[in-house]
């Protein structure tokens, strides 16, 4: 079975501890780094997304239970397990205490730190499929999101190759996450590929590099994606030469453990993808197809969205905020939402993070949807929104707004984003964005 790779940190002053935890992380098939003062580490989790970090309560610069409440503060999401002297209780207890995921005794025995680890994991994974951070799908009342519900569950159970459309902001990554959630193990890969970004990330070296690099990356991804589902957003911008080698990946594979399960999406309706796809390939992908519908005007349906990203904001930013004051949730009914439900959840998280009483007043409006002129300028933005997020600076700017939103916080920015933090992460890379 293919297994994700997971980015393991150990921070010990101790170089033969981190060399031998690190071996034996290694060869499990992880990523490991190590570092031996908690300065290096620090500035080690901000360039890099750490899954989980493993670091000794004594530390000559700065001692463990420092830097563990440095993580927490940085990126609640990166587990940490603390390192103990044998029989050194106390420690233990705090540890625990302070937000660490478990302690170990040293001397650390191999199988004794895997079963830690493993338990880490799960533990994490109960929590993320009770809290509302998990990647839940909202069923809103209705027909049209009845049928679509209906359709995706087939989808799940044979295993069919898909293709989404939909503008902007309509849940197509939310769809992904659901098919994936509900047809696949957790242990079980789930593969990004945004050409949207490539395209971007590409621009400034384009004379260096073509479609051939392009479709070395996405034969690359379709590696890591065995066993599981690969996505693969913004089809428009899929050339003749990707198009062609999909098309024969999609064709010659056969239903063994190595499966890709495929999912296409794009912001273009099926009669503009029908132009620019070649028709094979473009046949093959509308067997299965769905179409996602906007939120405008749909009252019932923006009652429900409303609804959990109220309850998602409570639980992200600790407050009990009931509802929305009658003459704004008015105004939520006849706005444009051009980014459609993430437009909704951004708004939600901006309203409840403003607001001190019991429900949101009517009197941020002005504050969530801006003047006219504003909102005409970001109609514009939308109408040529794919041009503009080629821009490095567009993109670099919606980031560092997301984080100062967010107060810094990764989780809630790269939900703002509509990202996962791996995404955000790399991205800030890219940027040279610090915080």
């Amino acid at each position: 079975m293919h297994v994700m790779k997971r980015n393991f940190l150990v921070v010990d002053n101790n170089l033969a501890v981190c060399l031998m935890l690190k071996s034996w992380l290694v060869k499990k098939g992880y990523n490991a780094e190590t570092a031996t003062d908690v300065s290096t580490a620090k500035q080690m989790v901000r360039n890099q997304p750490y899954d989980l970090i493993v670091v000794d309560v004594k530390m000559p610069d700065i001692d463990g239970f420092t830097f563990l409440s440095w993580v927490k503060k940085f990126d609640p999401d990166i587990l940490v397990i603390m390192m103990t002297g044998y029989a050194d209780i106390e420690s233990a207890i705090a540890s625990m205490k302070s937000g660490a995921s478990d302690y170990i005794s040293k001397p650390i025995e191999p199988e004794h730190f895997f079963q830690k680890i493993d338990e880490a994991f799960q533990s994490q994974l109960n929590r993320q499929r009770k809290d509302f951070c998990c990647n839940e799908m909202i069923k809103p009342p209705g027909k049209v999101y009845a049928e679509l519900l209906q359709y995706l569950e087939n989808v799940v159970d044979q295993k069919n190759h898909l293709l989404i459309t939909g503008s902007r902001g309509s849940g197509k990554a939310s769809i992904v996450r659901y098919l994936h959630e509900k047809g696949y193990d957790q242990s079980q890969p789930l593969v990004t590929v945004d050409l949207e970004q490539i395209e971007s990330e590409m621009e400034p070296r384009r004379s260096l590099t073509g479609s051939t690099a392009k479709v070395s990356l996405l034969m690359d991804r379709f590696v890591e994606a065995r066993g599981g589902m690969i996505y693969i957003c913004n089809a428009e911008l899929l050339d003749l030469n990707l198009q062609t080698k999909l098309l024969s990946m999609l064709t010659r594979q056969s239903r063994s453990d190595d499966f890709v399960q495929v999912v296409i999406s794009s912001v273009k309706e099926k009669k503009v993808l029908q132009k620019v796809l070649i028709p094979k390939f473009y046949a093959l992908l509308e067997k299965n197809s769905v179409e996602l519908p906007d939120i405008k005007g749909e009252k019932e349906v923006i009652d429900a969205f409303t609804n959990h990203f109220l309850k998602l904001s409570n639980f992200i930013l600790n407050k009990e905020i009931k509802g929305l004051e009658p003459e704004l949730k008015e105004q939520f009914y006849s706005y444009p939402w051009n980014g459609n439900i993430q437009e909704l959840k951004s708004m939600i998280l901006k309203a409840v993070l403003l607001t001190e009483s019991g429900r949101i007043p009517a009197t941020l409006a002005s504050e969530l949807f801006g003047k006219e002129e504003t909102r005409k300028e970001e109609k514009s933005q939308s109408i040529s929104s794919i041009q503009k997020l080629r821009k490095e600076n567009y993109e670099k700017e919606k980031i560092i707004e997301a984080l100062t939103f967010a107060k810094g916080n990764k989780t809630m920015a790269a939900s703002i984003l509509h990202i996962d933090r791996k995404t955000l992460y790399n991205k800030m890379k890219l940027y040279k964005i610090s915080t």
